[in-house]
């Protein structure tokens, strides 16, 4: 209050009464005065659905109401007086009521706690809002000062209604406490109120969906247009709604119309929101998924010469150029973040696949490390990206100044020439939308003379807010079923009401308070104050005396992880409290709980849930029983040829390869499209892959003490291509990088000159009962000591206890196999991190006899998934703990973690329970068992003892 007068001392005595509180007064006094409009007014003034009006309001149309006529349209629930029912009807105390009071009874007079057996209880919980409203407009009843005779009219309907929504609407009509109500349940085809229960907002709209198809079908008078669907929050349903009644197509019976109001263009509108995101261009970091995000508008895609199927193409490149955000070091700087300098940055990027285009993989060029994936006739889609990303240079200086309307509405206009080209209907409507209300604000600018220089921010909010002002272009009521948020004025009569979302917590719907609300003060609210909570209560009536054949209800009443049980909105159960008290109703008989999926047997069975999703059925279609989990015998194609790659993946993890293989299916949690943040430290999986690239032996090898030197000159490649963290972390990772792989790469190199000369690919084609085994064993080399194959690798083979780790060794166990079924007699250097492992040649005949075991365990475990662990299989067959190695202990994690080993055994005693174990894990990993204890020579590395 201080500050507001301490405003109004600041303003010019002239100014001080264009207050709106003092325009109120000055029109109010003036009216009843009898002065003459300064204009001509309508003959008359209709406000029609009005269910809350500020009592300012009813002064202004009272004080209107005496130079032409004007009628109020008020729906009233109740047919009697019902202001005494509510708290806080002290307040209300006036020497006239509109309304007599039922059965002559004065309300006023029962104490509060003695009112629930006099009044109905959901006009006593629901109507406060109402309440105020019909009381105000009882204080103008009796002004007969006006021009016009009061005319006063009360319709009410007559009858005590057939069907539970009939009876329920009368009863809040004619003020029946919950003593005269019937107290007999309706007949079980009375299905004129609903209840569903489902696990999402998605389910929701696809139950509505089945829901409407099948009274279409049972009412053919019953038409689209005369159902509405209210929700709490459209934009939470806007999504849902089009996945659902928009799959489809015109033509099928199952398509229904609809109509979806209250969403703002700004939020849907792609090409809205792109704009709205370059009007916010000097504050956005320009992360690689926002500007991904633009590329995918159609209208800057098409700018700037891309093709939707290029999309993918370019984001594979933008990911591999190491892009993450910022378009540059200028741009970074602005954002004070200059000191992290151009690595990741959009130029960072772009430099590096230009280059990669003109060098391909060559040698770096200024510190820019090329990105060679760049060429052939694709090349082009990084010259549409330079483009972009020049615009976004240009565009992001240019919006940082301030400017008057007159030169901003010159660069809007730029701008959107510079970033948008209308390919389809739509958006060429758009764009004309923009123009249009771009020269709207211009023009108001005009008029008031209004030449200040104003912020980015002003013209943002001043062009695009008028696109949020309603339109006839979404009107309320179309030709089809009409989805809208629940707000006052939507309390039209339709046949079928249906509520969604009605979930605890979201309806009533929670406002903010501020701390200098004085209506949230104890003891200062009046009749007639808004608030939220009495709003969506009083909205509640409205939507259940609005329907007129039936009234639908749904909330996601299940957790869609667990399938636990969630609670309804307040006023949901409050409703279902009074049907069953008054109607000794089963609420059972009128709620209907969903499955988590459409595809659930339960919709297909007899005398199971409706639905019209007959596509699911064949996925159900040919099944023994419901019980039945035996999968058909698994063909392989007629000229399959297995790899050693297919045998080591399977040996690695049966069970998950069995639903990659098998079933197509990956638990592995999905790869992010649009990494948004540089490296800021490395993960073992990141590591691994570093490390893997520094030990890359297809270049030339270098001189046994020149090491270091090819190993840090390989990590700073590394950090050119943007992979390593920026500054001096990135330079310690460098040092840490490179000392931890000196050791094994001096021993691979100390190993490679002992076999220096390099030896033909050995071809292995072999057949196992059947089944063809095609595949080339390179990496060999010939010294004096024969032939060899000669591996380094990054990870480590012995445990903490120095013993072999066989889970490691399975690539190199199938390569000795392979070679000596194949005749060849090789021996295996393995470099490892930890130690050398030599591996002597396989026996011809046993090499043949355990690959032929191999290929056999590995179509047994095509048909099912063979119960067993490799880690698990390992320990057993090594007399180490089995049981700890699949579950874990205090310090370390067990196999179990695997989501494909959970999903089958969530316990080792879910493992072994089959009967198969430990037999299993003999037949499947025995022989990599013994090959490890006999057949492996192991010298541990000197330095590295990480």
């Amino acid at each position: 209050a201080q500050l507001w007068r301490a405003v109004h001392a600041s303003l010019p005595p002239a100014q001080r009464a264009s207050g709106r509180a003092t325009v109120h007064e000055m029109f109010v006094n003036a009216c009843l005065a009898g002065e003459p409009p300064a204009g001509r007014l309508p003959r008359r003034v209709v406000l029609f659905g009005m269910s809350a009006l500020p009592y300012q309001t009813l002064q202004a149309v009272a004080a209107l109401s005496r130079h032409t006529q004007v009628l109020l349209a008020v729906p009233n629930p109740c047919q009697f007086y019902w202001g005494d029912i509510i708290e806080g009807r002290e307040l209300l105390k006036a020497a006239r009521r509109r309304q007599q009071p039922r059965g002559g009874t004065d309300l006023s007079n029962i104490p509060l706690e003695e009112l629930h057996a006099h009044s109905h209880p959901l006009l006593a919980s629901w109507g406060r809002q109402g309440r105020d409203f019909v009381r105000m407009l009882d204080e103008f009843d009796g002004d007969s000062a006006g021009k016009f005779e009061n005319l006063r009219v009360d319709l009410f309907s007559e009858g005590e209604g057939e069907t539970l929504l009939a009876q329920l609407q009368a009863a809040v009509r004619d003020l029946l406490p919950p003593s005269e109500h019937p107290h007999v349940p309706p007949p079980a085809s009375d299905r004129s109120i609903e209840f569903h229960v489902t696990h999402s907002v998605q389910r929701e709209v696809e139950v509505l969906h089945d829901q409407l198809l099948s009274w279409f079908e049972q009412d053919p008078s019953l038409r689209p247009r005369d159902v509405v669907v209210m929700v709490p929050d459209i934009d939470t349903f806007s999504a849902a709604i089009h996945a659902v009644f928009d799959q489809h197509r015109q033509g099928d019976p199952r398509r229904i119309p609809f109509e979806i109001g209250d969403v703002r263009d700004r939020s849907v509108d792609p090409l809205l929101v792109a704009l709205e995101w370059l009007l916010r261009l000097p504050q956005q970091r320009c992360r690689q998924s926002e500007v991904r995000d633009l590329l995918d508008v159609p209208a800057v895609a098409q700018r700037f010469g891309l093709e939707e199927d290029e999309l993918a193409t370019l984001g594979h490149w933008i990911e591999g150029a190491g892009v993450r955000w910022g378009l540059d070091i200028d741009h970074r700087a602005g954002l004070g973040l200059g000191s992290a300098g151009e690595q990741n940055a959009w130029i960072f990027g772009v430099r590096r696949m230009l280059l990669g285009y003109a060098s391909g993989a060559g040698a770096n060029y200024r510190d820019i490390e090329p990105y060679p994936e760049v060429g052939g006739l694709d090349a082009a889609i990084a010259g549409s990206l330079a483009q972009l990303i020049e615009a976004l240079l240009e565009w992001r200086a240019l919006l940082e100044e301030a400017c008057v309307p007159a030169e901003w509405g010159v660069r809007a206009r730029a701008l959107l020439a510079a970033f948008f080209d209308a390919g389809s209907e739509s958006d060429r409507l758009t764009l004309s939308r923009l123009n249009e209300a771009l020269q709207s604000w211009l023009e108001t600018c005009e008029q008031a003379g209004f030449n200040e220089p104003v912020p980015l921010a002003v013209l943002r909010e001043a062009w695009l807010g008028q696109l949020d002002e309603p339109t006839l272009n979404h009107q309320f009521v179309s030709g089809g079923v009409t989805f809208c948020t629940l707000m006052p004025m939507r309390a039209v009569p339709f046949r079928v009401v249906c509520l969604l979302g009605m979930n605890d917590g979201d309806f009533p719907r929670r406002a903010r308070q501020a701390d200098f609300d004085l209506l949230a003060m104890p003891g200062m609210a009046r009749p007639g104050d808004r608030s939220r909570r009495d709003d969506d209560r009083y909205l509640m009536l409205e939507a259940v005396l609005a329907a007129r054949d039936k009234l639908y209800v749904s909330w996601v009443g299940r957790n869609v992880r667990d399938n636990s049980e969630q609670p309804a909105s307040v006023l949901v159960s409050q409703l279902r409290d009074y049907l069953k008290a008054g109607w000794q109703l089963d609420l059972e008989l009128i709620t209907v709980e969903h499955a988590l999926q459409p595809f659930s047997r339960r919709y297909f069975e007899r005398g199971g849930l409706p639905t019209y999703a007959g596509e699911w059925r064949a996925a159900h279609a040919g099944q023994a029983t419901p019980e039945s989990d035996e999968l058909p015998p698994y063909e392989l194609e007629p000229d399959f040829r297995l790899k050693l790659a297919e045998l080591e993946s399977f040996l690695r993890q049966p069970a998950r390869y069995f639903f990659r293989r098998r079933l197509g299916v990956s638990f592995a949690a999905p790869d992010l499209v649009g990494e948004d943040e540089e490296p800021f430290a490395l993960d073992g999986l990141d590591r691994y892959a570093l490390e893997k690239s520094l030990l890359d032996d297809s270049a030339p090898p270098e001189p046994l003490d020149e090491v270091r030197q090819a190993l840090e000159a390989r990590a700073q490649r590394l950090a050119r291509e943007g992979v390593l963290p920026i500054g001096l972390v990135g330079r310690q990772w460098q040092e840490e990088l490179v000392g931890a792989l000196v050791p094994v790469r001096t021993a691979w190199l100390t190993w490679r000159a002992r076999f220096p000369d390099p030896a033909p690919k050995q071809a292995v084609s072999l057949e196992f009962d059947g089944i063809h085994l095609d595949d080339w064993l390179d990496q060999l080399r010939v010294g004096e000591a024969g032939t060899a194959w000669l591996m380094q690798t990054v990870s480590k083979v012995l445990d903490s206890e120095g013993v072999v780790r066989g889970d490691r060794l399975i690539g190199p166990w199938l390569r000795q196999l392979a070679a000596a079924a194949a005749g060849a007699h090789v021996t295996g250097i393995l470099v490892a991190r930890d130690a050398v492992l030599t591996v002597a040649p396989v026996e011809q005949e046993q090499a043949r006899a355990e690959l032929a075991n191999i290929v056999a365990q590995w179509r047994r475990n095509l048909a099912r998934p063979l119960p067993v662990a490799c880690v698990t299989a390992l320990a057993q067959l090594q007399d180490g703990d089995a049981r700890a190695a699949y579950e874990g202990s205090f310090n370390r994690g067990g196999e179990v973690e695997d989501l494909c080993l959970a999903r089958l055994w969530p316990e080792f005693a879910d493992l072994t329970s089959s009967g198969e174990w430990p037999g299993v894990a003999e037949d499947v990993y025995g022989g990599l068992a013994a090959w490890i204890a006999d057949g492996i020579a192991v010298a541990r590395l000197g330095g590295d003892e990480q």
